[in-house]
């Protein structure tokens, strides 16, 4: 006899005959294989047996089942009360006992049992909506880091396409002398092709004007429309102003330095204030010349790096020198040699 799992089964359980049962302890004894499966299943049993819970069933059961069987139609009549009533069946005292097979027609759904199911609730409501709020956390930060290195590819990209290596300058005077003026130029010229690459996704949200106006819309709009315009560029990423160079505003340098920040989250600072506007956290985004992207705590911020936000006299301002780097977001004055400026 091919000995199979159902006849091991079989024999821990007491319910083959005597042949067979003989037949799988002399393959027992033969095959030490078999014996260890066995053995196995023995275990698996024994777990089993210990997760049951002895119940008596309800009083009665045995003859309402029997009663229910000898009357078939009461099946379709318990589950559809419009169903025609069988002739042979008798009147409803059967439903009733039927009924009591929950334990006598009460409810079953308690208030503890209430009490339980809502505290399940909570906690799983106190478990997810973190877990999502972070996750969507998260995303926005990568996706504002990709951003970010979009960027920082594009101003590359520029700079390496003339002779000075130069990124692209903010003016110093007109509707240009606004940080944010280095992003429709990027677009204008197709090294960006989608204006959402220049804002944090934090900042690609409903309630903030999308749409970017472009350099030559600046330029010859009617000088009561210009503000309006500039606004519009209030949520692109924060951007280096450049520094003065013998009494002259130059464009920031490409220079590959991992410590000189070309673009950042839209940080607004007022009061000597440091303020990030993008993520929830606090923390935000900053672009380094080199190309690599940090995300940074305000908490975290070492000493060094807040000069990023202020020049060499502590003004939000286009820098003293060429290492001297600032960087900002929002409208300017109009910048001269002698006022460069930014109003938060």
């Amino acid at each position: 006899m091919t000995m199979t799992r159902e006849h091991w089964l079989g024999y821990l359980m007491g319910a083959l005959d005597e042949h067979e049962q003989a037949s799988v302890e002399r393959h027992i004894a033969s095959d030490p294989r078999a014996a260890a499966e066995i053995e196995q299943l023995r275990s698996h049993l024994h777990l089993m047996a210990d997760g049951l819970d002895e119940a008596a069933p309800p009083a009665g059961l045995a003859s309402r089942t029997c009663a229910l069987l000898d009357n078939p139609g009461l099946f379709a009549e318990i589950l559809d009360p419009n169903v025609p009533k069988s002739p042979t069946a008798p009147e409803r005292p059967n439903r009733a006992a039927f009924e009591s097979l929950g334990g006598g027609g009460r409810p079953t759904f308690t208030l503890m049992d209430m009490v339980v199911a809502v505290g399940a609730c909570i906690a799983a409501v106190a478990i997810f909506f973190p877990a999502l709020a972070s996750s969507r956390m998260l995303a926005a930060r990568l996706q504002c880091e990709n951003n970010l290195h979009q960027v920082g590819m594009a101003l590359h990209e520029f700079a390496t396409g003339n002779a000075e290596k130069r990124y692209p300058a903010i003016a110093a005077k007109g509707p240009l002398s606004i940080a944010g003026s280095y992003a429709p130029r990027l677009i204008d010229n197709g090294i960006i092709r989608h204006p959402e690459t220049v804002r944090c996704a934090e900042m690609n949200r409903p309630g903030i004007d999308q749409e970017l106006p472009t350099v030559e819309q600046l330029l010859k709009a009617p000088a009561d429309d210009v503000e309006r315009l500039q606004k519009r560029l209030a949520a692109v990423y924060s951007y280096n102003l450049g520094n003065l160079e013998n009494g002259k505003l130059q464009a920031p340098l490409m220079k590959g330095d991992a410590r000189y920040p070309v673009a950042s989250d839209v940080v607004v600072v007022k009061d000597g204030q440091i303020t990030p506007q993008a993520h929830e956290d606090g923390r935000f985004n900053i672009l380094f010349d080199d190309g690599h992207v940090e995300f940074i705590s305000l908490e975290d911020l070492p000493g060094p790096m807040k000069d990023y936000f202020f020049n060499d006299k502590g003004e939000v301002a286009a820098g003293l020198d060429e290492d001297d780097a600032v960087i900002a977001n929002g409208i300017a004055h109009p910048l001269t040699e002698d006022n460069l400026h930014l109003v938060p």
